[in-house]
């Protein structure tokens, strides 16, 4: 029987080498706390190419639906502190998921606790399914997901801010508990910023290889690809879903 707690991260196209350091503060956070941990690092290469961060809601949700009582998503670039405390120290009632606010002021989904409750899986679909609509200027953040969480947390009562040491992503003196560099003012290594450049560069071309023969609009085959690649990682990683 695995623990009713599951730290999930995702690391494809290159992030699993570039970011196995951090990915193993993941790891120790989770044994520490005596929680179940899965880092996904196959397949290594994403037909999503950098969309791939809308896996972290696919697979969120299959786990919660599985019978998980919460579950704590941390992107590949963040660090767990040895001081990072037990997911319950924040965990409220009537509060189901909670992010802190990056560098924009905005939620930053790359820490993102979820804890089971319809009001939580059907949020997560609420968001999934938005996925190929606009998202208005002020939410935007260019690709990815986190423009669509953003937009609809807006007045949504069960979700909590976290205070900033939870995901910190600009205070360098800040004593926090998870630091992560993502796109912001943590990021400051040269190799880090080459390497974004060229996974970056890299996914558009793949995604262009594998939509070659299929219309930009259609946007069922695109979310056919979200569906595909979901289940392939959970015939990988079987802790995903408790038994």
């Amino acid at each position: 029987m695995t623990s009713k707690t599951l730290v999930l991260s995702i690391a494809l196209n290159g992030y699993q080498w570039m970011y196995k350091k951090e990915l193993s503060t993941h790891k120790k956070y989770a044994q520490k706390q005596g929680y179940s941990h899965q880092a996904v690092t196959r397949p290594y290469v994403s037909a999503l190419g950098v969309e791939c961060c809308w896996l972290k809601l696919t697979l969120m949700r299959t786990a919660l639906l599985s019978g998980y009582d919460t579950v704590l998503f941390l992107d590949a670039d963040t660090v767990v502190n040895a001081s990072c405390p037990a997911l319950s120290s924040v965990l409220e009632n009537e509060k189901h998921i909670y992010m802190a606010k990056g560098y924009s002021k905005r939620f930053n989904s790359g820490v993102l606790i979820a804890q089971n409750n319809e009001l939580t899986t059907s949020w997560i679909s609420r968001v999934i399914d938005s996925r190929f609509n606009t998202v208005q200027k002020e939410n935007d953040v260019g690709w990815g997901e986190n423009g669509h969480v953003i937009e609809l947390s807006k007045d949504v009562n069960f979700i909590k801010e976290l205070d900033q040491k939870w995901n910190n992503t600009f205070d360098h003196h800040l004593d926090d508990y998870i630091r992560h560099s993502n796109c912001g003012p943590m990021r400051t290594g040269f190799l880090h910023n080459i390497f974004h450049k060229i996974v970056f560069c890299f996914s558009a071309r793949i995604l262009a290889f594998v939509n070659r023969n299929k219309l930009v609009s259609d946007r069922k085959y695109c979310q056919d690809i979200l569906s595909r690649e979901t289940n392939i990682i959970l015939s990988l990683y079987p802790k995903l879903t408790r038994k």
